[in-house]
């Protein structure tokens, strides 16, 4: 079975982000062929010039970068299925039920092996396939980011020890850029 390796920026460890391991997440890959280092060959495309892919360029962006060699090698990066949605009629497709299922341990397993301080999930429709957060498990539910926002959600997992903090924006594609770009400020000054 084909599980993508996450993309574990060289720099994650010694300088993240503002002094902060940060681990971004997407929805899905979509193309022809799939394998388990289709993540870290995209994101090493982008940093190269091979691609160029928005998706990507509009989260750098949002973080005050305009250089991905210098931007993409500070954090983790992953797709929150383990595989390929399908081609590109597919591509806006949900996971099947058991990639969701696998999702949802490989989620709460990258966090307990990368450690980050803060995670930012990039699709709507992942944050809604997550596993629970600690405060909806408690029947809390979830945190807004702002007092008068109901999109943008936060929650925490306690891992080992360590409180994550786990933050849900929506998709970069038709998004507003000063919108995500406040949200990501917002995160990191949190």
């Amino acid at each position: 079975m084909i599980e993508h390796l996450p993309w574990i920026g060289p720099d994650y460890q010694k300088r993240g982000l503002n002094g902060q391991k940060v681990a971004l997440v997407g929805y899905s890959h979509w193309a022809d062929e799939d394998g388990n280092d289709f993540t870290e060959d995209t994101v090493e495309k982008i940093i190269n010039g091979t691609w160029n892919i928005s998706f990507f360029t509009n989260i750098r962006n949002y973080f005050g970068y305009d250089n991905h060699a210098e931007f993409w090698p500070r954090v983790v990066f992953f797709n929150y299925l383990p595989s390929y949605v399908g081609g590109a009629d597919q591509r806006y497709a949900n996971g099947s039920l058991e990639q969701i299922e696998q999702a949802r341990a490989r989620f709460l397993r990258l966090l307990k092996q990368y450690k980050p301080d803060k995670v930012i999930v990039f699709t709507t429709k992942g944050w809604s396939q997550l596993p629970e957060t600690d405060e909806e498990k408690t029947g809390r539910g979830t945190f807004q980011l702002w007092p008068d926002d109901r999109k943008f959600r936060w929650g925490t997992f306690g891992i080992d020890g360590k409180l994550i903090k786990v933050f849900g924006l929506r998709h970069p594609q038709g998004a507003s850029f000063e919108l995500m770009k406040r949200a990501v400020r917002s995160i990191l000054e949190h």
